[in-house]
């Protein structure tokens, strides 16, 4: 079996999952490894499956540093994602390979809470903004924006606010199911980035309490756009930066 055909029937085996172990299987075929010598492609596949790289086969497409794609298909529904992952490498905070089971199992326990925090942070700062929204309003909240970040549609409290704080709550929830930490971290990314995403949309619909019905562009940006990806990339980042660290000081070297 050639070594184009090896790659090809692991990757046929995965299906999507564990993006590392292809990206590590073709720097060992390029390398000169026969592929004789790594078995039957089925085990292989199986074999890489159960270590603690493997990714989750969608919601880990959010968190794949292995993966040079910005933008993936929608974990939930249609469209795109963005990976995160991939946004963190090209700005040079993290590299395609440091995202590994040696690297997850180094992590150290507090910077796994980190990662389990964000996504409750996310939602009880939502469920806290939306009440003081729903006290300070008049009955009416905005429940869309135009590009401006103009209201263009009001509803009443409940329709307006309950989007926001189902998003945030849901996200938590879901990310509190997580089994293992390849799973808490896939989870953790995309769970803050929707609930921080919920938080926004209550902070908008706060200050056009006060603002009415002008534009908000900054806010906007910074409430839908920079926090969500803010809260997405701590959530993965703090973790793998520990958890490198840690294997560095393990191996006797310095990061």
């Amino acid at each position: 079996m050639t070594s184009d055909n090896f790659y090809s029937a692991v990757r046929e085996h995965l299906r999507g999952r564990n993006p590392q172990a292809l990206a590590d299987l073709l720097d060992l075929l390029d390398s000169g490894v026969d592929p004789e010598d790594l078995g039957d492609p089925a085990e292989y596949a199986e074999m890489v499956l159960d270590s603690d790289s493997a990714q989750p086969v969608s919601y880990g497409r959010v968190w794949d540093p292995a993966n040079p794609s910005i933008f993936v298909r929608r974990v939930i529904g249609w469209g795109w994602d963005v990976n995160l992952a991939a946004v963190a490498v090209k700005l040079g905070w993290m590299r395609p390979d440091d995202l590994d089971g040696d690297v997850l199992s180094a992590v150290p326990e507090r910077a796994m809470e980190v990662t389990r925090a964000l996504p409750l942070a996310g939602a009880a700062l939502t469920i806290a903004v939306s009440t003081a929204a729903a006290v300070r309003s008049d009955g009416r909240l905005p429940s869309g924006w135009d590009i401006a970040f103009r209201p263009n549609r009001f509803s009443g409290r409940f329709g307006a606010l309950a989007p926001g704080i189902v998003i945030s709550a849901g996200a938590a929830a879901w990310a509190a199911r997580a089994r293992d930490r390849g799973d808490q971290l896939a989870r953790g990314v995309h769970a803050s980035s929707l609930a921080f995403l919920g938080a926004g949309v209550s902070v908008l619909a706060l200050r056009s309490t006060s603002l009415g019905n002008r534009p908000q562009p900054l806010a906007g940006i910074a409430s839908l756009i920079v926090g969500p990806a803010a809260a997405g990339l701590a959530a993965g980042l703090i973790p793998v930066r520990a958890g490198l660290r840690a294997a560095w000081k393990e191996a006797g070297l310095h990061g």
